[in-house]
């Protein structure tokens, strides 16, 4: 099972996140929160709110209870073609 060791807050809505694997890479949340459709992931828009984030749990979550699989989180650094820290 992957999970967080590390995360970053980097650029507006930009995440260095490291995993239990090695994996370690940014993860762009601005398409992730605009494309979904629950109010707890929308409000994280507020740039304020969007860095209150921390690791716990073993993935991020932030102050109003949202968070993110970490196999998720994982798939976007994997996809991802700007993965610079």
């Amino acid at each position: 099972m992957i999970h967080i060791l590390y995360a970053e807050v980097k650029d507006d809505f930009k995440i260095f996140v490291e995993f239990s694997d090695g994996t370690k890479g940014i993860v762009d949340f601005e398409k992730i929160i605009k494309d979904d459709h629950r109010k707890i992931i929308n409000d994280l828009m507020d740039k304020n709110l969007f860095k209150t984030v921390k690791v716990c749990l073993n993935t991020l979550c932030w102050d109003n209870g949202a968070d993110f699989a970490p196999e998720f989180l994982h798939s976007q650094i994997v996809t991802s073609k700007d993965n610079v820290a």
